[in-house]
């Protein structure tokens, strides 16, 4: 009875709007307006100051440049015009108007007329000079109407000008033409310290692109610091200024509504810090003198579930905050909504779900759809009671939801995340913190033969191949504990015994605390990459034709042999072996034939050696034979004997009998060379000296070929 008094004095108590301040009025709303106001204007006048000096000092770098030049065409000119040959001073006009940095370049009269063109100068000159020595091809005299008189005054005085138009993006500089001794000897005529103007055009559209550029990172460097000084001004006010008051604002809205238990947090030893441990002791008086809020409204408004409170007909009465943050409404468009229109198909509680209700004054774990305002869903578990009055007659209905989105989410990333592992074809294997397998996917049964129930529970040595060692594991935990990862190549064993490589990582993962939760390893069978990397350097090292070992792998093998000769004090041989009357046989019968007697050879030539030693083809019908170990030179003279007489008779190629013999060069190390080079040169000569000698034949470097140098 008294519970339900206490539900029926709340209820009637609804919740009062809060004292929500326009957000116009909002002191932090001002606040952020004057302040980009002030930052922004700031900004501007700086910024506009600063691209005004960049833009001057732009221009005047380039009005320099551009006058150095052009007094260097001015001494150049007069120079020219010095020779007393108008056509010399032509040319030069002519050719350094080309010039990419140039837009024109003109020999003016003081009468704005351009020189060297009609033969008005030539007449004066002759004249002066009663002869006529100076001639050359007349043109129309043309008149330079584009120049300022006032600029063009400039240097008729001795005095140079310079104007420059942005708009046409031009720098117009006008020298004086200045009279000097020599001048006189053929202008007497004319006693004026100026003979003339040049005028030269010089383009700044590249000054103007450094302008544009200077105006772009002036914008964006003054937008930068005004956004990182605002953005520190805010937040230095935010907190200590505005934060606090919106803090005792809202508490002292809530004191207004009757929440007696509402308190300032004070972390600033401010002024406004001290204002709100006043306030805290405000609302500790009040509680003391108070009658405390009810507590069912108390439990409505701390809940961090939905929770509404409707009448019979199921109108909204009241929601708490949590139904207005997970809904998106505001609590004056919820009150006095049927719940029915906030919930996807309209309906809450069928009919017998109502009568049930009634009947029992509560309903658990209803999962409804609700509608959030911008029209999405949202999955809700509802819990509905029934609420009395104080005739203990049912007058309201408190619905109790929980959102359960996250949850929903969960379970379709646990759907997906298995079917994803069920179907991923490489092998996964998870482990507990102990690394007793709790988990494997279809791919891991495939490629182990192991099925689930075999290794669920198991340590994943079960799985060890026995080719890695004690220290490779110890290396491989210790790396994965510190880093959280391992991966790497390794050697594992399926169920039925075959050892087989696989590229193996493992993910060590941890929980929110740091502890070790769980080893989850991925590995895919690689022998299908390691068979194929067998093949490739089989071919890289390997005669294609004769299978037996290239240049490469040759001489990797004999700067062993070399190296292990020398640390064991034993000695090396190299045979090289050319085939006599190989060409007649590829000539006659093919290359099929060619080929096929190649590898016969190589056989034989295989056959004749140990097992420890190499017989390599390094050319078409050349071939090499590394023989280590050797006590004494008599032993590579019995196998060169020994090839010698083998090839003295026809040899058969594809049932072809082909006559054949060969010449051999031996060469000894360490008596000849330690160096492979140098030992294969050697050999090399060896063999030519045999095959001069009349072939069939061998010749040792050290005996012959020696020899018969100091012969």
């Amino acid at each position: 009875m008294r519970t339900a008094r206490i539900r029926g004095r709340a209820l009637k108590k609804s919740i009062s709007k809060p004292n929500r301040i326009r957000w116009l009025n909002r002191l932090n709303t001002r606040f952020q307006i004057t302040l980009i106001l002030v930052l922004l204007s700031t900004l501007a006048v700086s910024q506009f100051l600063l691209f005004n000096n960049q833009k001057s000092s732009i221009y005047e770098e380039e009005v320099e440049r551009a006058s150095f030049m052009a007094d260097g065409l001015s001494r150049s000119l007069q120079t020219l015009m010095l020779s007393g040959n108008a056509e010399f001073a032509i040319d030069w006009i002519e050719r350094v108007s080309e010039s990419p940095q140039l837009l024109s370049v003109q020999v003016l009269r003081k009468d704005q007329s351009e020189a060297f063109r009609d033969g008005h100068t030539i007449a004066e000159v002759n004249r002066f000079l009663d002869s006529d020595a100076f001639n050359r091809p007349l043109l129309p005299t043309r008149k330079i109407s584009d120049i300022d008189s006032d600029a063009f005054a400039e240097p008729l005085r001795g005095k140079s000008f310079s104007s420059l138009d942005e708009e046409r993006a031009e720098l117009t500089f006008l020298l004086p033409i200045k009279s000097g001794e020599a001048c006189m000897s053929c202008h007497g005529y004319d006693k004026s310290p100026v003979r003339g103007v040049l005028r030269v055009t010089t383009s700044v559209a590249h000054a103007q692109d450094r302008i544009a550029q200077a105006l772009q990172d002036t914008i964006i460097y003054g937008l930068s610091v005004a956004f990182v000084i605002g953005l520190l001004l805010f937040i230095f006010i935010r907190r200590q200024i505005l934060a606090p008051l919106e803090s005792i604002a809202e508490a002292t809205a809530s004191i207004a509504d009757g929440d007696l238990q509402t308190r300032v947090e004070t972390r600033y030893k401010t002024e406004i810090g001290r204002l709100g441990e006043s306030f805290n002791h405000m609302t500790d008086a009040l509680n003391r003198t108070t009658v405390s809020r009810e507590y069912f409204e108390t439990v409505m408004r701390s809940m961090g579930e939905m929770l509404f409170v409707t009448d019979m007909e199921q109108r909204i009465e009241f929601a708490n905050p949590a139904v207005l943050t997970t809904l998106g409404y505001s609590m004056d468009e919820l009150l006095g909504k049927p719940i029915d229109e906030l919930i996807k198909g309209g309906q809450e509680l069928t009919l017998p779900g109502r009568q049930k209700l009634l009947q029992e004054n509560e309903i658990k774990s209803i999962e409804r759809n609700f509608l959030h305002h911008d029209g999405h869903e949202i999955p809700v578990l509802i819990t509905l009671s029934v609420m009395q009055n104080d005739s203990q007659k049912p007058s309201h209905i408190i619905h109790a939801g929980r959102d359960i989105t996250l949850q929903k989410r969960t379970e379709r990333e646990l759907i997906l995340a298995a079917k994803v592992m069920e179907s991923d074809s490489n092998a996964i294997l998870v482990c507990d913190d102990k690394a007793n397998i709790v988990l494997v996917n279809p791919a891991f049964c495939e490629i182990t033969g192991y099925s689930r129930e075999e290794v669920i529970g198991n340590n994943p040595r079960i799985l060890s191949s026995g080719k890695q060692s004690a220290n490779f594991y110890r290396n491989m935990w210790e790396t994965l504990l510190r880093d959280g990862m391992w991966a790497g190549e390794i050697w594992n064993r399926r169920k039925n015994g075959d050892i087989y490589p696989e590229w193996l990582s493992i993910t060590a993962l941890r929980n929110e605390a740091g502890e070790l939760t769980n080893f989850v390893s991925i590995f895919n069978d690689i022998s299908e990459q390691k068979n194929l990397e067998q093949k490739l350097s089989h071919l890289a090292h390997h005669d294609q034709l004769t299978g037996l070992p290239n240049r490469t792998l040759f001489t990797d093998r004999l700067e062993h042999a070399l190296t292990h000769a020398v640390r064991e004090n034993h000695k090396v041989g190299l045979m090289f072996i050319d085939i006599d009357g190989f060409k007649a046989v590829n000539d006659n019968h093919g290359h099929d034939i060619g080929d096929a007697l190649l590898c016969v050879i190589a056989t034989r030539l295989g056959d004749m050696v140990r097992d420890s030693d190499t017989v390599a083809r390094i050319g078409g019908d050349e071939f090499v034979i590394i023989l280590e170990n050797l006590n004494n030179i008599e032993d590579i003279i019995q196998v060169a004997e020994k090839i010698l007489n083998r090839f003295s008779n026809p040899t058969m190629a594809a049932e072809i009998s082909c006559n054949i013999g060969c010449s051999i060069g031996i060469a000894i190390a360490p008596d000849d060379s330690n160096n492979a080079d140098d030992l294969v040169k050697k050999a090399d000569t060896a063999m030519y000296l045999a095959k001069s000698s009349g072939k069939q034949q061998y010749r040792i470097f050290s005996r012959d070929c020696v020899k018969q140098t100091e012969g």
